[in-house]
């Protein structure tokens, strides 16, 4: 999954390569990207990749992140955050200031919209596009949106701030939140991630967990036993979740969020991106930290020599990836991010 909330192309084929090359001596290969872009989130559908960031970057891949082309589809340089499809190919990409791109034909077109809510236009930090086409995306101060007519139309949806009296206690650690409900309702909220067309998840501050089991018109809070912001959750199965956050912060449940444990990620660095799927994991953070898991085993930091901020990585089923942050870095890998080539940055 993807990462949102890091603390904040003109047209045309470019080719990545695919030889090694040491980041202290890579030739710039997406020479469009300028060191002040920041890409935020990387997502796939089908066979193509896209890419997202600051300022109004879409980049599309249709060979794994060998080659990439630049999208001329927005008409500002917001910052875009978060990019999703279902497998239909209906996609959305969200940004600051209420903007959302939506596409129907994985990815080759897109028109644009701002979601306003009481008259405010918030940043929203995710999205999740779900099987039915229903759009819903989370941002700032508490705000969940949702849409069923393709972005014509928009609700806000609700998550509880209290904790349910039945929410398991914790050992070693504070409950999700603590007891400041009053600072929960509106807490930044930073991922939101589905299931299937009913039950998701969001993460965000205070170490918010919600879970929805109505195709998010309602979020029940879990007890994460993190007080900790939380910047990026995986739906591994419908019943385990891996989700990071600062200070080195992992947690990982396997029933569905009920219940969490503490994940050892053998750093402090804040982490900001998590993918994860039931072969492998990968996370990535400040510092170019990326850490890399096979199955159920533990996190291991991965060698890199990146020096700034990474948020968002994706792996096919066979472990090869990308991986995208600060500074225009695109980092390629081919072994579930054990090992990565840098593809841009500086």
């Amino acid at each position: 999954m993807r990462p949102h909330v890091v603390a904040t192309f003109v047209l045309g084929l470019l080719s990545l390569g695919s030889s090694a090359i040491t980041p202290a001596r890579a030739e710039q290969k997406l020479r469009m990207l300028s060191h002040r872009d920041r890409l935020y989130d990387v997502t796939s559908v089908g066979d193509r990749l896209f890419v997202v960031g600051h300022p109004g970057r879409v980049l599309r891949s249709r060979d794994i992140g060998k080659t990439f082309e630049s999208m001329n589809v927005v008409k500002h340089d917001e910052a875009l955050f978060s990019v999703a499809f279902n497998a239909k190919g209906e996609g959305a990409i969200v940004g600051r200031s209420g903007v959302v791109l939506m596409s129907a034909d994985k990815g080759d077109t897109w028109t644009s919209t701002v979601v306003d809510v009481d008259k405010e236009k918030p940043s929203l930090f995710s999205v999740d596009v779900l099987g039915d086409g229903t759009i819903v995306a989370v941002g700032d101060f508490g705000i969940i949106v949702r849409s069923t007519d393709h972005g014509k139309t928009w609700s806000r949806s609700s998550y509880a701030a209290e904790l349910p009296a039945d929410a398991p206690t914790c050992t070693g650690g504070p409950a999700g939140g603590g007891d400041n409900a009053d600072s929960i309702g509106e807490a930044r909220l930073t991922d939101v991630e589905f299931v299937n067309d009913q039950q998701g998840y969001l993460v965000g501050e205070f170490g918010l967990v919600a879970r929805t089991d109505d195709g998010g018109l309602t979020f029940k809070r879990q007890n994460s036993c993190t007080d900790r912001l939380l910047y990026s959750v995986a739906v591994v199965t419908p019943t385990r979740l891996l989700a990071v956050g600062a200070d080195g912060t992992a947690i990982e449940s396997t029933d569905g969020g009920t219940t969490w444990a503490a994940l050892p990620t053998g750093t402090i660095e804040h982490l900001f991106g998590v993918f994860a799927d039931a072969q492998r994991a990968v996370v990535v953070g400040a510092a170019g930290t990326v850490l890399a898991r096979s199955g159920e085993g533990p996190l291991s930091l991965a060698k890199t020599d990146v020096h700034s901020w990474l948020a968002g990585a994706w792996l096919d089923g066979k472990g090869q990836g990308v991986i995208v942050g600060g500074r225009a870095f695109v980092l390629s890998t081919r072994d579930g991010a054990k090992t990565q080539t840098l593809i841009s940055g500086e």
